[in-house]
């Protein structure tokens, strides 16, 4: 039977049109996202290529080659093996100290992690600098892609998180930002069914403590007191192998210099070209659109609160929203930077649907623009990696519960994967 057309021949429809505009956008998102990861790619490639020629014996304030995060760490280690773990928090002689060991870099910010990082760090320091932070970055994304496995999470949505630039930039760094997002996610799979080990796996959480902020939401509103002791015996374990390690001092240097330089970096001015550029805070977004302090942290606090009570609600309920959970967590912490997004870049793929083109097209706009946030900022002041946060929360909060249950790609697969049916 002849189609719509006078000749036989079928016209396209509106939706269908739609459609094939909504997969062409989608498209030129990712091929957006596959330059950033290329780009990743060479710059890891240049940094061994020029530690291979020149050793670590140069200039480097802008951490070009500097292994910026992770020696930060193997530093706190190295502190901590020769009984000096509490001059990390006194700042001057930190910087001193540090750039005698690393005379390559410059620029040293204040330490502002909490005492319970020291044992990651102990273990960093035994390994020399360079070979350890490719050692550990490996064993890392090694340990962070088998959790989302075992929280359910397919492999292709695994894969597109790697290469997002978030999670390159967290590679770049040596930061802890990617392992953490797989702690809080498998932890919060396993909360349900086995709430003993996701109370441990989030108790590991101690040692970037902005993932565990919401985390005791989610366990109260869920009743899982059985994780509740998990994650007391985990983090006072965490807290007594710290004190063991940097002594009494360091938890008085944390509680005194610590906190304030912690402030001090929190409320520092923004510039256009300032670290607040790599933020994802709803904090820093107001601080760069010239609110006052206090304004900002009222924002904040709002945010946070509306956060925490979205999760009350959804955990209260009966389901496990892992991407809401997530995104609330990362928007609810005033302090925090693109690398911490690299587990956003991971659950935004486990949102998608067939049947609706144009939300996946916003999705994958979504995983490419944090790239772009930098770069936004110093040309406008306008902070958009929050605002990505909260778009993608919206989205989440549509797929995750639908007439009171979770209707997400991944959660079915988790609820169908034998490791995430209670025993």
């Amino acid at each position: 039977m002849p189609g719509p057309g006078d000749d036989g021949t079928a016209t396209l429809s509106g939706a269908g049109i739609s459609r094939r505009l909504a997969r062409a956008v989608t498209a030129l998102a990712l091929l957006a996202g596959g330059g950033l990861f290329l780009l990743g790619v060479w710059a890891q490639a240049t940094r061994l290529w020029l530690y291979l020629h020149q050793g670590l014996g140069f200039a480097d304030p802008f951490c070009t080659t500097g292994y910026c995060d992770y020696g930060m760490f193997w530093l706190a280690g190295v502190f901590a093996r020769h009984g000096q773990a509490a001059l990390l928090y006194d700042h001057a002689r930190y910087a001193a100290l540090a750039a005698q060991l690393l005379p390559y870099k410059s620029g040293w910010w204040p330490f502002v992690y909490p005492p319970t990082i020291l044992l990651p760090a102990w273990v960093i320091s035994a390994l020399p600098l360079v070979a350890g932070y490719y050692l550990v970055s490996l064993a890392l994304l090694l340990a962070s892609v088998a959790l989302l496995r075992r929280a359910g999470i397919p492999g292709w949505c695994i894969a597109a998180g790697l290469i997002s630039f978030p999670a390159m930039w967290n590679l770049y760094l040596g930061q802890f930002g990617l392992i953490c997002g797989a702690l809080l996610v498998f932890g919060l799979s396993r909360l349900r069914a086995r709430p003993v080990l996701g109370g441990a796996a989030l108790s590991l959480l101690a040692i970037k403590p902005q993932y565990a902020l919401l985390v005791p939401v989610a366990v109260l509103a869920a009743r899982r007191w059985k994780a509740v002791a998990a994650e007391v015996a985990g983090v006072a374990a965490l807290l007594g192998l710290g004190w063991a390690l940097g002594g009494t001092a360091m938890f008085t240097a944390y509680l005194g210099p610590g906190r304030a330089a912690m402030h001090a970096l929190l409320t520092q001015a923004p510039s256009p070209h300032g670290y607040q550029a790599m933020g994802i805070s709803v904090f820093w977004l107001l601080h760069g659109l010239h609110f006052s302090t206090l304004a900002a942290y009222a924002g904040q606090g709002l945010v946070s609160t509306a956060c925490a009570l979205i999760l009350w609600r959804l955990w209260r309920n009966g389901e496990t929203p892992l991407a809401a959970t997530v995104f609330c967590t990362l928007l609810a912490s005033p302090y925090g930077f693109t690398d911490d997004l690299a587990i956003y870049a991971v659950l935004l793929p486990t949102l998608a649907r067939r049947e609706t083109p144009w939300r996946n097209a916003g999705l994958a706009w979504l995983w490419v623009l944090p790239a772009c946030a930098p770069r936004v900022f110093s040309h406008s002041g306008v902070l958009i990696a929050p605002l990505l946060l909260l778009a993608a929360l919206i989205v989440a909060g549509c797929s995750e519960t639908r007439s009171g249950e979770s209707v997400s790609v991944f959660f079915r697969a988790a609820k169908r994967a034998p490791l995430v049916r209670a025993r």
